[in-house]
């Protein structure tokens, strides 16, 4: 009984983690299509700026996934 309950609690924390990372890969994203809505000129001269928040975006984006498979894999 208490085995089972530890293994019960386990899953909820790695279902929580779960949902937790999902939440920040919705920000990283949401985050990312801010300021898409700026003009032509102010998009040019922010291109380079959004390059670099991109792939910095994108590296969180795999980490965070990366952490969302090792929760996954401590459910089964």
């Amino acid at each position: 009984m208490e085995a089972q309950e530890q293994t019960s609690r386990a899953q909820q924390e790695a279902l929580e983690n779960i949902q937790q990372m999902l939440a920040q890969l919705l920000v990283n994203r949401n985050t990312n299509d801010t300021g898409s809505n700026l003009d032509e000129e102010e998009n040019n001269k922010d291109e380079c700026l959004k390059t670099e928040k991109s792939k910095e975006s994108s590296l969180i984006d795999v980490e965070v996934i990366k952490g969302i498979q090792t929760q996954v894999a401590s459910l089964t």
